[in-house]
């Protein structure tokens, strides 16, 4: 079995949704840092989850970015400290 090629953010970001893809290749400064955390975020939740990533969520997120906005979600170790 051949080993994946590695594949970088802004390729897996083209695979979710091109439109996005192209968003995501304008950004700069701290709101490609935004971004880049939070798409990686929902990436990881997904996979954990086993189910595909959502369009309209990287779209939300990048729109976050652009406000500047930091958005997070829950996970289990927040449910544990409330």
């Amino acid at each position: 079995m051949a080993a994946a090629k590695p594949m970088t953010l802004q390729e897996r970001i083209l695979q979710i949704d091109h439109i996005q893809a192209r968003r995501f290749m304008k950004l700069n400064g701290d709101s490609i840092d935004i971004a880049t955390q939070g798409i990686i975020r929902h990436l990881r939740a997904c996979a954990r989850m086993d189910v595909n990533p959502d369009a309209s969520a990287v779209r939300e997120i990048i729109d976050d970015a652009l406000n500047g906005r930091r958005v997070f979600a829950e996970t289990s170790n927040d449910l544990l400290a409330a």
